[in-house]
């Protein structure tokens, strides 16, 4: 584990968990406060998919047999990396991956020279341009992976049902998954990356993050995000919901969270535990939501499928894709690989749970 200098790093930024990334190749080396001010430049689900692609290059500099070194690495191990990890045409390994994968990898060793003041290697190299391409075209021959499956109005009934009747911690998720879903967010973009303690008002979305605005036609709801995929450094997103006159309102599931609270300055969604404030992590809410969707007969949705879903429902119900990309905080056309076409007969279900929904919150 490295050492640290004269002040504790930020909780949200594990330093155990970005061990690869702070060593200067193979060579531990001293973590200074000015040292943690730059990684937080990095968001810290960020610095742990570059982790990750640093630790695939170690392991490769270990079948080599050149296992000691410090950076810069060099244009020839980059090459031979590329060609040791992408798929080939005669031979593919259980270590192989994608070259959309070693793409990004890239990025991470980049981001690895920065940090450590080296000068990264020009990659003008078409030799490593022909050989990340000649593996996208085996990756192409191989099985496509799957669409991420979107989250519908069917699955937020059912876990509305069952979580609204469970602990705090429940009801806590259930309220993340309603904004998650009409805010079309990144899970890890509205969760924690520490289950308890001090949160980085930096990088985290609290009570405080939370403002409202009346309109003619109901309540509009901003969370502020400053730690969104998208965002320039310094300039937070806002996360926009509206009004709803049923049990799945973004607005009330907002209201709830900071009733629950009781005016203090915390997590936007957590809870307590015999006083003690509880954060909701990624995995905790993830863990959960497929564990009720299972119970359900509803398999394979992911985190992802929030974003996926919200994005495909108000398209399937008229909504333009300028509006679907300003609520979506989408800048460019990527927004459309999160579109899934609805069938007549979804179309039809969904209008039919939004008018029953409707109909039963009137009735109560």
């Amino acid at each position: 584990m490295p050492s640290l200098g004269s002040r504790e790093p930020p909780v949200e930024y594990d330093t155990v968990k970005l061990g690869a990334f702070l060593k200067n190749g193979t060579n531990e080396r001293v973590i200074t406060s000015d040292d943690i001010h730059i990684l937080t430049g990095w968001s810290y689900n960020t610095l742990l998919g570059y982790n990750c692609g640093i630790k695939k290059f170690l392991a490769w500099k270990n079948v080599t047999g050149s296992q000691e070194f410090t950076l810069p690495i060099t244009t020839k191990d980059i090459e031979s990396f590329c060609l040791w990890a992408g798929k080939k045409h005669h031979r593919i390994n259980s270590h192989n991956i994608t070259a959309r994968t070693i793409r990004k990898y890239l990025s991470g060793f980049k981001a690895w020279h920065d940090f450590h003041g080296k000068t990264y290697p020009a990659l003008e190299n078409n030799r490593l341009n022909l050989a990340l391409k000649a593996s996208s075209k085996v990756d192409a021959r191989g099985t496509k992976m799957p669409e991420k499956p979107p989250i519908m109005l069917n699955h937020m009934v059912w876990l509305a049902n069952t979580l609204v009747t469970g602990s705090d911690k429940d009801k806590a998720i259930l309220d993340l998954a309603i904004v998650a879903f009409w805010g079309m967010a990144r899970m890890a973009e509205i969760t924690y990356n520490v289950s308890e303690g001090p949160l980085d008002p930096e990088s985290s979305v609290l009570t405080s993050d939370v403002t409202s605005l009346a309109t003619r036609i109901g309540t509009n709801m901003y969370l502020t995000v400053r730690n969104a995929k998208t965002a320039e450094p310094g300039s937070p997103q806002k996360l926009v919901v509206h009004s709803q006159n049923n049990m799945l309102c973004p607005v009330q599931a907002i209201t709830r969270r900071l009733i629950e609270a009781k005016g203090s300055k915390t997590s936007l969604f957590g809870y307590y535990e015999r006083g003690v404030r509880q954060h909701i992590t990624r995995s905790m809410a993830v863990n959960k939501i497929q564990s009720v969707l299972r119970s359900g007969g509803f398999d394979g949705l992911l985190g992802h499928s929030f974003r996926v879903g919200g994005a495909s429902l108000r398209k399937a119900l008229g909504v333009t894709e300028t509006d679907i990309c300003i609520l979506g905080r989408w800048n460019s056309k990527c927004y459309k690989i999160y579109l899934r076409p609805y069938s007549v007969r979804e179309l039809e279900d969904a209008q039919a749970i939004i008018r029953e929904l409707n109909d039963m919150w009137e009735e109560d």
